[in-house]
């Protein structure tokens, strides 16, 4: 099937779903079985032709808008192998400070990488990293003992959430749903970062890369954050959810 015009039908929608979808392949003269149409969906999605935006909810992709990607510091890469190799099976995910420049008006000058692991392994790695990043490692720290022994480049090591989101590259990936998720519920990220950024670093994210509101919200449930999430979205940024009344 090389005619796409089905695409134009569904271009100036906010978002569409499968039976949408279906509707108009069938109106363009492309009705297809089940089978058919659920290969043709995923092929739209691999060409990067569609995008997804949340459960059963698509748009036409917008060839400025894109999947986030983040080139991680050689710190943080370090710490990556080192993890890999001590605890293969380990959970994890990194998110460092400096993700956040792209958005900012008044840049992060100096770097703080947050480690999230699994709960009952926390403290087998942070004797690990202790030997290997000595006197830059602190677990689960109050904003007071943050303020008191941080440093360039400190490695913040707390509990991982469950049904934390996983990067589309690599697994310990922070996926741009976390990061803004992050950003809203995390008082040591949000101590570092002016508050009046806050809705710059959201219409940034929302206008440059694919945001999936399902992944999004989903997380945000599980840090208790939803309807303050939602709340912030609405009131004081111009993003516009697709998925989300």
């Amino acid at each position: 099937m090389t005619d796409m015009s089905y695409l134009q039908l569904l271009c100036n929608q906010n978002s569409f779903n499968r039976s949408e979808l279906q509707e108009a392949m069938k109106v363009c003269g492309h009705e297809l079985s089940e089978a058919s149409f659920k290969k043709k969906l995923q092929e739209l999605l691999n060409q990067n032709l569609i995008v997804r935006v949340g459960r059963n909810a698509y748009r036409v992709a917008d060839k400025n808008v894109v999947y986030y990607h983040f080139d991680y510091s050689t710190q943080v890469k370090e710490l990556s192998d080192l993890l890999n190799s001590s605890f293969p099976y380990l959970d994890y995910s990194i998110f460092e400070l400096r993700q956040l420049n792209e958005f900012l008006n008044h840049q992060v000058a100096h770097n703080t990488v947050f480690l999230s692991v699994e709960s009952d392994v926390i403290s087998f790695v942070f004797e690990t990293l202790k030997e290997y990043f000595n006197g830059r490692v602190l677990i689960s720290p109050s904003k007071e003992l943050f303020d008191q022994y941080w440093c360039d480049n400190m490695i913040v090591l707390n509990k991982r959430i469950t049904e934390t989101p996983k990067g589309i590259g690599e697994s310990w990936h922070s996926r741009i749903e976390k990061v803004l998720v992050d950003l809203i519920t995390d008082p040591l990220i949000q101590d570092s970062i002016s508050e009046s950024e806050f809705s710059t670093i959201f219409e940034g994210a929302f206008y440059r890369y694919v945001v999936d509101e399902s992944c999004l919200f989903r997380y945000a449930r599980r840090r208790g954050a939803d309807k303050e999430l939602k709340d912030f979205i609405i009131n004081s940024t111009t993003v516009q959810l697709r998925t989300v009344g």
